[in-house]
């Protein structure tokens, strides 16, 4: 039966659906979408890009304050060189490596003595003229042989050097302990001054000040800091496992003393980190206004959805089978009239299921009586032919017990009654067919039975095990010889049946039309199994489930699956 919509014309007030789902759309976009826009610019744009110019000026800023400074020192180091030279230049004094000869000789190194310390002070720690051989005029506190074979002097006797050469390392050679870092500053002598040959102004300045720049400097930016010199070699550095990238934000500035560069080399991804913070909160505050413009949205739309929601859920549970879903109707308007449609549409709709479950129930109980009616003449026939093959060979008093076992077989299966029995009950059966057939082989055949106790009072359909039996004795076991194994279990909430024996096997070709459920063409036969398949599904449909192996002239091995009923 197919239903249909009445045919009055709906009043003009459904028309207006989409013009209220226009207005909310365009509510929504001016309310959420324009705000968060504009907040995303002015928030995230123009703050990054002035939190990125201060950043960068303070960088470039702290590079000048450390180039001025060491500027300043290698100034006032370069004014004392320029002062020892003009001294000796003017002075006629002659300074010689060998021991003190005469008094001139000890006044001139006495002198010169002085004249050296009279540059230190809190910041120059030591100015030394250094000969050749080692001998230091200047500060008593240097250990010349520590000086002479230290890395340091090393680097300055090994590579003669034409020009000044500055240098910032750790001496070792002084026997005061409080000396760290020092900047040391080394001026090779000419002849003309009348000093030995080889001979090096050495003026050393504490480091310490310098070294806390850098240090603060990398602590507070987290940048690579490095000194290089005209020739871009690197004369000092923060860190040497720096990895160096093209895009690195660079602060460099260059020393008026003697060229070198002060560089200041910080990760492109940590110097936008502030812009990176301010997007993260510029979303936030856009995702928060964002909720709270849904929210605000639900509660005034909720009463044009909330009908919409309620036919909708009705629509799925009617989709999904129930049948007598009913939906509410609060409005007198066009969803109220979709509403009373979809409730007379199910209404109409059950009936006609009722109706067609009733034939389709009256169907397969017919269709049940004929399979049953299939199976009894084919079992009757069989087990007659048996009697009276033993009946034949020799009159024996045992033909009475297999008489009532036959009885017993037959009694259930003409018990139309009941379509479903216990499994205790089906399986006493089997046990009277097997009884049948060990009286017509003998003790031939071996039989093991597992079946779980608490599944004795399950159900199952009537005669489905006598049919799969009969097929094995009929078609695996040709002289009733075998092994033949029952297995009943639980398998979560369903029933597992496995039928297993060793006879012959079923013919790859024949395999696939049993498993489909269909004959197989031009053979007789193979009754007994489609009618156990068939019985199955008409009780449990799609919840029950078949499957059949079988290997030639090894076995074959049969399960079933159908669902706990008690």
């Amino acid at each position: 039966m197919k239903y249909r919509f009445p045919s009055e014309k709906l009043p003009y007030r459904f028309q207006l659906s989409k013009s209220v789902q226009a207005r909310l759309i365009i509510f929504l976009l001016i309310v959420a979408i324009l705000p968060l826009i504009t907040l995303g610019y002015f928030s995230y744009y123009k703050s990054s890009q002035v939190v990125n110019s201060q950043f960068g000026n303070y960088g470039l800023y702290a590079v000048q304050q450390l180039r001025l400074h060491l500027d300043t020192n290698l100034k006032q180091m370069e004014n004392i060189t320029g002062n020892i030279l003009a001294y000796l230049t003017s002075t006629p004094i002659v300074i010689e490596d060998e021991d003190l000869q005469t008094y001139s000789q000890y006044t001139d190194e006495r002198d010169l003595k002085r004249l050296l310390a009279s540059y230190t002070n809190s910041d120059i720690i030591s100015v030394n003229i250094v000969t050749k051989s080692g001998k230091i005029y200047g500060n008593d506190m240097i250990n010349a042989q520590k000086l002479m074979l230290s890395d340091f002097w090393k680097n300055v006797s090994e590579r003669p050097i034409i020009r000044n050469k500055i240098m910032i390392h750790h001496p070792d050679y002084y026997s005061s302990t409080s000396v760290n870092y020092v900047i040391s500053l080394v001026v090779p002598i000419q002849k003309q001054f009348r000093l030995p040959e080889g001979s090096h102004i050495l003026i050393e300045m504490k480091a310490d000040s310098i070294l806390g720049l850098f240090r603060t400097f990398e602590h507070d930016l987290k940048a690579h800091l490095q000194i290089l010199d005209q020739n871009r070699g690197v004369l000092l550095q923060t860190s040497a496992d720096y990895s160096f990238a093209d895009n690195d934000i660079i602060w460099s500035d260059r020393l008026d003393t003697n060229g070198w560069i002060i560089e200041a080399r910080l990760p492109y991804k940590q110097f936008y980190e502030s812009s990176s913070v301010i997007l993260k909160y510029s979303l936030f505050v856009s995702l928060l206004a964002l909720v709270l413009v849904v929210i605000m949205a639900g509660i005034f739309s909720s009463r044009f959805t909330r009908p919409i929601k309620e036919l909708a859920k009705s629509i799925k549970r009617f989709g999904q089978g129930d049948l007598s879903v009913q939906t509410r109707i609060t409005t007198s308007d066009e969803l109220g009239y979709l509403g009373d449609a979809f409730n007379r549409m199910t209404e109409q709709i059950k009936q006609s299921v009722h109706e067609i479950s009733l034939k389709e129930k009256l169907k397969s109980e017919a269709e049940l009586r004929a399979l049953h009616y299939q199976i009894n003449p084919h079992l009757l026939f069989n087990t007659l032919n048996s009697i009276q093959w033993k009946a034949r060979l020799a009159h024996q008093p045992d033909i009475q017990n297999m008489l009532v076992h036959l009885v017993a077989v037959l009694e259930a299966s003409f018990n139309f009654k009941q379509s479903l029995v216990p499994l205790k009950t089906e399986l006493e059966v089997a046990q009277h067919f097997l009884e049948i057939q060990r009286y017509r082989y003998g003790d031939v055949f071996n039989v093991v039975l597992h079946v779980e106790p608490e599944l004795e009072n399950c159900l199952i359909p009537r005669m489905v095990l006598q049919p799969l039996l009969e097929n094995i004795f009929f078609h695996a076991f040709t002289d009733g010889r075998g092994q033949l194994m029952l297995t009943i279990t639980s398998l979560r909430q369903n029933i597992c049946m496995e039928l297993t024996d060793d006879g012959l096997g079923i013919k790859p070709q024949h395999l696939e039309y049993i498993r489909s459920g269909h004959k197989i063409p031009d053979k007789q036969g193979g009754l007994g199994l489609r009618n156990v398949d068939e019985r199955f599904k008409l009780h449990f449909d799609l919840q029950y489930r078949m499957n059949i192996e079988s290997e030639r002239m090894k076995g074959t091995r049969m399960m079933f699956i159908w669902p706990k009923l008690l």
